[in-house]
């Protein structure tokens, strides 16, 4: 039976038949591609930043954390949730902290339909009166996607897009943890940092049976616009897809590529740890990274006193990400949060510029803040109102290290008390390759220690209890500056473990 393309799209656009009745938009032939939201972007950048573009009225904003968390979406009222499609759409009702409104639209091969905002996909509790008060212009605070990621007949969250340009996905049995952000800008600086934000999304309708769910987004900020393409893809590591085109109005000091914050507020490298029930407490215990030259370097988190930075060089590595290693309960104690089951986040460049990784960390006093950031900084600033094109791709799963090499597994600090100012820095490595070497096996171990600081010692042993081999540096601290330590294991003149890098900062 033949249809007409009008006929075809009340079934396959939106699909909500409450919401088709209250306040569908008419659907616009257009093929939605990257190509397009380029376009828009490129447009968007000939003209100076609207601060006020949709802003979410005071009414909203000035909602406290309780009154506004007891607006929830409808469940029966997710996108394509009355049909028989592997994706499911929730919504972020705009308030409290989330002050701009995001526009949401659908698409398949051939139309577009916006997806105004409607209250009645949202049980407003205590807040009935606000129902009425709202335009349907306002848009979104942002959307949550769904996926049978664990088991079939449950769905799952497997991906958020909520705040600035914030997103956020997990793999099969996790929880969500650290934050990816689309663009970092003037990121420990000193001065204000600049937050890109999203202002509208396009969704595409998948077809029965599709594994992955492409999602474009148009990025707007004071310096720059930008058109982004997310291709999500769930399983037991969530990947992303993620292809970028930037348009810059403005020059910037700092550009931060495939950003990420996460939570450390201590672990077992910290000295000085809270009266608290759980040993650790973070999102992320480690920066990994796989430089140009197959170098595997494991540079562990902490809470500093003072800002801490480190900077790889200049290169362009085949991978980096901010791990959650330790996946032991037992490490955490931590019912609730579960920590053990946060993500670890890994960043495989396709198309990237040459450029440096750059950490952040800051000091938090407890783990209500993201205090560790990670960012891709080119090494050439983009040229004004030129197409800056990247792309990369982000896997959230859980830690998978090389067999053949082995890891950093501990990092711990202590003083010794016979030998007053000098710190014994432990540092254990694991893994099935050393498991399997002898006590007596000749392995060394290459240190460099720069900075104010004095390697007076080293020793190497294996653990008998754990087949793991401790290495212990004796650091005596000899000014106020941060100490620079890196130490790998050599066997036979073949290095047999990643490279374990620490700046220590008393």
């Amino acid at each position: 039976m033949c249809v007409s393309p009008r006929t075809i799209l009340a079934g396959s656009l939106l699909g909500l038949s409450a919401f088709l009745a209250v306040s569908a938009q008419a659907a616009v032939r257009r093929e939605v591609n990257m190509g397009y939201i380029e376009s828009l972007a490129e447009r968007m950048s000939r003209t100076p930043y609207n601060p006020n573009a949709d802003k979410v009225p005071d009414f909203l904003t000035q909602l406290d954390y309780d009154v506004y968390r007891d607006i929830r979406f409808n469940p029966l009222k997710a996108l394509w949730s009355d049909e028989n499609l592997p994706f499911r759409v929730d919504f972020f009702h705009p308030g409290h902290i989330f002050n701009m409104g995001v526009h949401v639209n659908e698409f398949t091969q051939t139309h577009e339909q916006e997806i105004p905002f409607n209250s009645g996909f949202f049980d407003y509790g205590r807040n009935k009166t606000l129902a009425e008060k709202i335009p349907t212009s306002l848009g979104y605070a942002g959307l949550r996607v769904r996926y049978q990621l664990n088991r079939v007949g449950v769905w799952d969250e497997v991906a958020v897009f909520l705040g600035a340009s914030y997103f956020r996905a997990v793999g099969r049995g996790q929880v969500y943890g650290l934050s990816a952000r689309a663009l970092a800008i003037d990121t420990g600086l000193g001065s204000p940092e600049e937050f890109p934000r999203f202002r509208e999304f396009w969704l595409g309708k998948p077809l029965p049976g599709a594994t992955s769910l492409t999602i474009y987004g148009l990025l707007d900020s004071v310096s720059v616009t930008g058109a982004y393409k997310f291709v999500i893809t769930p399983g037991e590591c969530t990947r992303m897809d993620v292809d970028a085109t930037l348009y810059f109005r403005s020059a910037v000091q700092r550009l931060g590529l495939t950003p990420f914050s996460s939570m450390f507020a201590w672990g077992e490298n910290s000295m000085q740890k809270p009266v608290d029930y759980r040993p650790e407490v973070h999102d992320s215990d480690g920066l990994f990274l796989h430089k140009s030259n197959d170098e595997l370097v494991w540079n562990p988190l902490l809470n500093p006193s003072t800002t801490r930075l480190c900077a790889y060089p200049a290169d362009l590595p085949k991978g980096y990400g901010l791990m959650q290693r330790d996946r032991d309960f037992e490490h955490y104690q931590d019912m609730e949060a579960a920590y053990n089951l946060r993500p670890s986040v890994w960043v495989k460049p396709i198309s990237m510029p040459r450029g440096k990784v750059t950490l952040f960390e800051f000091h938090t006093k407890d783990e209500t803040n993201d205090n560790v950031v990670l960012f891709y900084e080119p090494e050439t600033a983009p040229e004004l109102r030129v197409p800056y094109r990247y792309s990369y791709s982000l896997f959230f799963c859980g830690q998978k290290p090389p067999s053949d090499t082995g890891t950093v597994v501990a990092t711990r600090i202590g003083t010794q008390f016979y030998n007053p100012g000098v710190y014994e820095v432990i540092v254990d490595f694991g893994g099935k390759t050393l498991e399997d070497l002898p006590e007596v096996e000749p392995l060394k171990a290459d240190v460099t220690v720069t900075g104010d600081g004095m390697l007076e010692n080293t020793t190497l042993v294996k653990n008998r209890f754990n087949n793991t081999w401790r290495l212990v540096l004796y650091i005596r601290p000899t000014g106020p500056a941060p100490i620079d330590m890196s130490a790998r294991l050599v066997d036979n003149g073949r290095t047999v473990t990643e490279t374990w890098s620490y700046q220590w900062v008393r």
